[in-house]
């Protein structure tokens, strides 16, 4: 996939830096800021399998496509000169165009949220024929999207995440890293649970359910690293 700005370098890595929650170091040429309401308004323009699964992931599945925040997003769009008006007809132009059109052919999304205890951080990997691309949530609903090569494996991004947030949160006394897998093709989500517990071990939560239909829990092996844990699971299960 081209970078936003098809004059740019695509993004070369699967371990790209997530950005800082903060002010934080400058983010990469190809990065893209765009809020939850501007999401909202691209998703309006393509109604399709991947925009339901877009907005199932992102929680926006319930906002109707005309809601005062599409309307607002178009505004906000308008501003940032990423979209034409001319009387009725809007048109997307640039990285909303891209954006519009790999939401709304998603077949598959990856989320990896770290969840610390005062914060959480969440990270989302969105794949479509159109392109990839990496998506970091930061404060304000703000999403940081960056495009990704098509040939980066997803998968390895995903494993290198989870490795991250694990270290992450052994530094902060504890927490847990949440990973899903979404797919167009099935409703169903994995889930892939790592809690992170202070000088304990990890305990991975994932299917098969126990007897009580909750996730069923067992503490990792000291061998195991649990992004390849993770992985694993999200690969064997359709």
């Amino acid at each position: 996939m081209p970078a936003f700005d098809d004059d740019k370098e695509m993004m070369t890595s699967a371990t790209a830096t997530r950005p800082e929650t903060d002010a934080g170091p400058a983010l990469p040429d190809v990065a893209y800021r765009i809020t939850s309401h501007e999401i909202l308004a691209l998703l309006a323009f393509e109604p399709g399998a991947g925009t339901s699964l877009t907005r199932r992931v992102l929680g926006l599945a319930e906002l109707a496509d005309d809601h005062d925040l599409v309307r607002a997003g178009l505004g906000t769009l308008n501003i940032r000169n990423t979209v034409e008006i001319s009387g009725e007809e809007v048109t997307l132009l640039a990285e909303a165009k891209t954006l519009a059109r790999i939401f709304s052919t998603s077949t598959q999304w990856f989320d990896i949220t770290r969840i610390g205890s005062e914060s959480a951080s969440p990270s989302y990997l969105v794949d479509s024929p159109a392109g990839r691309v990496a998506v970091f949530l930061r404060p304000l609903s703000e999403y940081v999207c960056l495009p990704l090569r098509d040939d980066v494996e997803l998968l390895d991004f995903v494993q290198a995440q989870v490795d991250d947030a694990v270290a992450a949160l052994r530094n902060e006394g504890g927490g847990m890293v949440s990973t899903r897998r979404y797919s167009a093709k099935t409703p169903n989500t994995i889930v892939a649970n790592i809690k992170v517990t202070d000088g304990g071990p990890l305990q991975l939560a994932s299917a098969p359910l126990d007897e009580n239909g909750q996730l069923g829990v067992r503490d990792l092996d000291a061998t195991e690293q649990p992004g390849r844990v993770v992985r694993t699971l999200l690969v064997a299960r359709p």
